[in-house]
């Protein structure tokens, strides 16, 4: 009896046969590779939504540095672009341009025809190549810094009128300059005349449109990697709209 027990508790220590093992085995790779190619497919749809969303992040953030910079067009210039010594935004060889003052400086003396080296009370914030404009009640004028000491600039071109002290505002001009470099596929955005900088890369195409009338500045652009897909702003420059009421 007692063997007949030992017998019966053997069988039924008894494991796995071999056909169960591989069964199993070949049940849990299954699963693991499931697991895996979901894995896989589901990390390339994240890192496409990432793709897509950094990339409309980018297009859109370029569009509203543009639509700033478009917003400044004008400001603190309502004389100049009355008298029509300067325009706050315009186009030049498929260019924008954005005029804005920088700052007003005051002249130290009467002003005189042909006359090329100015004496200030300080040069800050003076670089070759920026821009200055000259304007009284009647008339005006625009000239850029050839050179600069300090306590003096030095202009590119001389003076055609005569300007008196106390009847002239001198203002510093800001320009930027937006443009497209097709073949680096990059807009770019350049201060004065310092080199441009690359605003937004990777784009398909970038296109513009001011319209004086209704003064409007519509900007457009599309990237390489949605060509079909486009970015587009109006703005409405408050400071060239204020200059055309005058």
């Amino acid at each position: 009896m007692r063997k007949t027990q030992n017998v019966k508790r053997k069988k039924k220590k008894k494991g796995f046969s071999l056909i169960e093992s591989l069964l199993c085995m070949s049940l849990f790779l299954f699963i693991t590779i499931a697991s895996l190619e979901f894995f896989s497919s589901t990390r390339t749809h994240f890192f496409k939504l990432k793709t897509a969303e950094e990339t409309n992040a980018a297009a859109f953030s370029a569009l509203d540095k543009m639509r700033i910079d478009c917003l400044d067009g004008g400001l603190g210039l309502i004389i100049p672009i009355e008298q029509g010594i300067l325009e706050g935004i315009s186009e030049k060889n498929s260019d924008l341009i954005i005029l804005s003052r920088e700052m007003e400086i005051p002249p130290l003396n009467d002003l005189v025809a042909g006359q090329t080296r100015i004496q200030l009370e300080s040069t800050k914030n003076m670089k070759r190549g920026k821009q200055l404009v000259f304007f009284d009640s009647n008339k005006g004028e625009i000239h850029s810094i050839s050179s600069v000491d300090q306590h003096s600039i030095v202009l590119s071109s001389p003076l055609n009128s005569p300007f008196l002290k106390e009847k002239t505002s001198m203002l510093l001009l800001r320009k930027i300059t937006l443009f497209f470099d097709n073949e680096n596929q990059i807009i770019r955005r350049k201060v004065n005349a310092s080199p441009s900088q690359p605003l937004l890369e990777e784009v398909a195409s970038f296109n513009f449109e001011y319209d004086k009338n209704s003064n409007l500045v519509t900007l457009r652009l599309s990237l390489e990697t949605k060509k079909e897909k486009e970015y587009e702003i109006t703005v409405f420059p408050k400071n060239t709209a204020l200059a055309a009421l005058h």
